[in-house]
């Protein structure tokens, strides 16, 4: 298993400090190759949006939010419902998949070890760019649309959304060290284990106090709340083998270079 590098602490000024939410930052800032930067304000990342509380409304609505995409499945959305202060705020959500292959799968399919649940990340991030592919169409066709701005979300805020808010920053021209260094500013601002022990009375979903995850070893525990480079990296080698950011979003997501001219006018200045 590899190390776990964390991102600058330069990076925090883009951290939403939240009661309710975890792993909420704004994906603002960072440079393209060409020179150009990601809009401030326009996409936001996130763990579960459940347990955001009334103290958490002002910051939220401060940000004008016009669309949640909620790339959880059916199950986890209906364990934890999003709650959001703003109701006029659109959902994006999707069908699961006819054979759904969750962490849990793959771990079962390996020893219970700390290098068995790292064999199961490496198989779950294989898994995203292909299998995510519609809901990472629904987020960039939104964007093009101009449902901004946007909060990406799933559970931890690390996987799902990390394949995702990583696909969304490639196409936009972000180099991938920079994509690998928001990707891992999870390791410092979003410890999900603390965040979901801190609420596991609650009976519901990741945060229910008998579910496996809170159960296991804590070595193992390790391994699946962390984000490591090789699983980002696992998912990136699936896209390069596909031909690239530029095939992957043309020939997989099905979004043309017209389109993905617009995407770069609604979010980098």
């Amino acid at each position: 298993m590899s190390s776990l590098p964390t991102a600058p602490a330069a990076s925090y000024d883009r951290v939403l400090t939240l009661q309710g939410a975890c792993n909420f930052r704004d994906i603002g800032g960072y440079r393209t190759a060409d020179g150009r930067q990601v809009r401030w304000g326009k996409v936001f990342r996130a763990g579960v949006l459940t347990y955001v509380t009334a103290g958490d409304h002002t910051s939220l609505g401060a940000l004008g939010i016009r669309t949640i995409c909620d790339l959880r499945r059916a199950e986890e959305r209906l364990k934890e419902p999003t709650r959001w202060p703003d109701e006029t705020a659109r959902t994006l959500h999707w069908d699961d998949e006819s054979d759904v292959q969750s962490l849990r799968k793959y771990a079962a399919q390996q020893p219970a070890t700390g290098e068995g649940m790292f064999a199961a990340m490496l198989d779950l991030y294989r898994s995203l760019p292909l299998r995510m592919s519609a809901r990472i169409r629904g987020l960039l066709t939104s964007v093009v649309e101009g449902h901004l701005p946007i909060v990406v979300h799933c559970a931890a805020g690390k996987d799902r959304t990390g394949v995702a808010i990583a696909v969304l920053l490639s196409a936009l021209g972000v180099p991938r060290d920079t994509v690998l260094e928001d990707y891992l500013l999870t390791n410092d601002v979003g410890n999900f284990e603390q965040f979901i022990r801190g609420r596991e009375h609650a009976q519901l979903g990741l945060a229910d106090a008998k579910h496996p995850l809170l159960a296991m070893p804590e070595e193992i525990r390790r391994v699946a709340f962390s984000a490591d480079p090789a699983f980002l990296s696992a998912a990136f080698k699936v896209i390069d083998d596909l031909g690239g950011i530029e095939s992957y979003v043309d020939d997989v997501l099905g979004l043309d270079a017209a389109v993905r001219e617009v995407l770069h006018e609604r979010l980098l200045t």
